[in-house]
């Protein structure tokens, strides 16, 4: 694939963070908060099934490519097309270079 510029971020993205919600009977529950809305540069990787509890699940790889930004990690999921992808990998290249590669999976808990 050839090297991105700025153009090719053509597709919206939702980066989350896990959080925890405190309730009013003092529990908590854990849910996502929205870190950054940004473009992207979107494509598949790799996909696959498996049998899980006698269903059969599809996962998929994909690999998004954004503007340098501080924070993002393992720990956090990005939402396309209404479809959370857990990310797996940042790729960071080093300071001079102005972008990002992250490897998210959908169809998989995180």
């Amino acid at each position: 694939m050839k090297t991105a510029g700025a153009g090719d971020l053509d597709q919206r993205i939702r980066i989350e963070a896990k959080t925890r919600v405190e309730d009013e009977g003092g529990g908590a529950a854990e849910g996502w908060a929205l870190v950054a809305t940004v473009w992207a540069q979107v494509w598949p990787v790799s996909g696959r099934e498996r049998a899980e509890a006698q269903q059969v699940e599809a996962t998929t790889m994909m690999r998004f490519k954004v503007r340098r930004r501080a924070g993002l990690d393992a720990g956090m999921r990005i939402v396309w097309q209404g479809r959370a992808h857990n990310i797996r990998f940042v790729a960071d290249a080093g300071p001079r270079v102005p972008f990002l590669t992250i490897d998210a999976e959908a169809g998989v808990a995180l």
